[in-house]
């Protein structure tokens, strides 16, 4: 920003917060409605192609930009169409994934998400280094063109499509259960043929009509989403968990720099050992689908807490002390992934049993990309509320009070987890036993 923009040199830190605030604000905006424009399309590759024009675009305001209001605009768009890309590339996962591999799956994209966050800064460190500014601009929108190809020629699951054209021919509107015939018989809540005819749930504040179809009076998949206790907890977990990651990433190394007077390299090996354990998030996914999610996730906060407590013991200058924190960064990573990759397995699963359970609750096609940009605007709202909270108690009340009001905060989500986020279906364990008898 100083050799672009001449930005003074004691002004620069604090554009670099409002430019990262600007992003954040355009996930959180742009996340839901991503999600809303998915669910209603008939195809999800035109939105994706459309968020990946508009994050070339805003790519390429960011490397003219010669103004703060550029840089400012240039990221706002940036992060709402990342939003767009994320939900909706998600959405196409749970489109395609069933639902006894969606854990193992969604560990693959948390992996390659770390990989990238990994590589990204050092690949384009070492491209500034060699070729100068735009060279690093010039790799991201050859990484957005391939992305691009990659989609024109990726190949959607035929059956979304096609029951959704299906429907829409006969005639069903949004909300319906089943279609049935004009000349049905008048069913009415009374009608002795049909007893039990008309099913109460709480889920559901549908309206009966006279030709025997159960209409929800086009009520909005994510009102109806947000109703569900079990997807508001995982909401919860979701802002909790970035709040408390991205807390950290704006305190922890200016601790260890101060502390051990570390270069910004030597800062920079010590926080990757929070990164390391992403690693294994395919193997979480795997674990929440056979155990049931909240288990794995009231366990992650569970152990979360007491690792956030104890980084008040660092607090002097020794080898044993660069030890402790690496393995307390270490362990804080493993838990954020024990949290991160199964709360977004639980959006599909809570989707694909609120509808088996209750046809037509979300209509003709599943609310998956909506689900996904609410969970994509909670961990935004996560992201502008961790680096602002961290840095205003750690100025405040000091680093150990921060430590233990961040494990505070995090054992206040155990408990709402594990009683509201899904388990192992018995379904599932009937046809482990059958599958284990063969």
């Amino acid at each position: 920003m100083g050799d672009r923009i001449n930005t003074p040199e004691d002004e620069i830190q604090h554009w670099i917060g409002i430019l990262l605030g600007a992003y954040g604000a355009g996930v959180l905006v742009g996340s839901p409605i991503a999600g809303w424009i998915a669910d209603r399309a008939k195809s999800r590759r035109r939105p994706y192609l459309a968020g990946l024009i508009a994050l070339a675009a805003s790519t390429l305001a960011l490397s003219m930009g010669r103004s703060i209001l550029v840089l400012f605009l240039g990221r706002l768009v940036q992060g709402a169409s990342s939003a767009v890309v994320h939900t909706i590339g998600m959405a196409i996962l749970a489109d395609t994934v069933g639902d006894a591999e969606i854990g193992t799956a969604m560990g693959l994209v948390t992996l390659n998400t770390a990989a990238g966050v990994l590589a990204g800064p050092v690949l384009g460190g070492i491209i500034y280094d060699q070729q100068g500014y735009f060279a690093v601009f010039m790799s991201a929108y050859a990484l957005i063109a391939v992305d691009f190809i990659l989609r024109i020629v990726m190949v959607e699951r035929p059956l979304a499509v096609s029951e959704y054209e299906v429907l829409k021919a006969e005639g069903q509107t949004y909300g319906t259960v089943r279609n049935v015939s004009r000349d049905a018989p008048e069913i009415t809540p009374n009608h002795p043929s049909v007893p039990g005819t008309i099913p109460e749930s709480p889920l559901l504040s549908n309206q009966y009509l006279a030709n025997g179809v159960f209409s929800q009076r086009r009520r909005h998949p994510a009102l109806v989403l947000l109703s569900i206790p079990r997807m508001r907890v995982a909401l919860l977990g979701a802002l909790i968990q970035t709040s408390i990651l991205l807390g950290l990433e704006s305190t922890i190394p200016l601790r260890v720099k101060t502390i051990f007077h570390c270069n910004s390299t030597q800062v920079a090996f010590i926080f990757l050992w929070i990164t390391i354990p992403a690693l294994v998030a395919p193997l979480m996914g795997h674990l929440a689908s056979r155990c049931g999610s909240r288990i794995i996730i009231s366990l992650g906060f569970l152990c979360l807490t007491p690792c956030l407590i104890l980084l008040r013991m660092i607090n002097h200058n020794d080898s044993a002390q660069v030890f402790l924190v690496c393995l307390l960064l270490l362990l804080i990573g493993l838990s954020m992934h024990m949290i991160m990759t199964p709360i977004s397995a639980e959006a599909k699963r809570l989707i694909d049993e609120t509808e088996a359970a209750q046809p037509g609750t979300f209509g003709t096609k599943g609310p998956y990309a909506q689900a996904f940009g609410l969970l994509n605007a909670a961990s935004a709202s996560g992201s502008l509320i961790g680096p602002l909270a961290g840095g205003f108690l750690l100025e405040r009340v000091g680093w150990n009070s921060l430590t233990l009001g961040s494990g505070i905060f995090s054992a206040s989500c155990v408990v709402p987890c594990f009683l509201a986020l899904g388990k192992r279906r018995i379904r599932d364990r009937a046809m482990d036993m059958v599958e284990d008898n063969r």
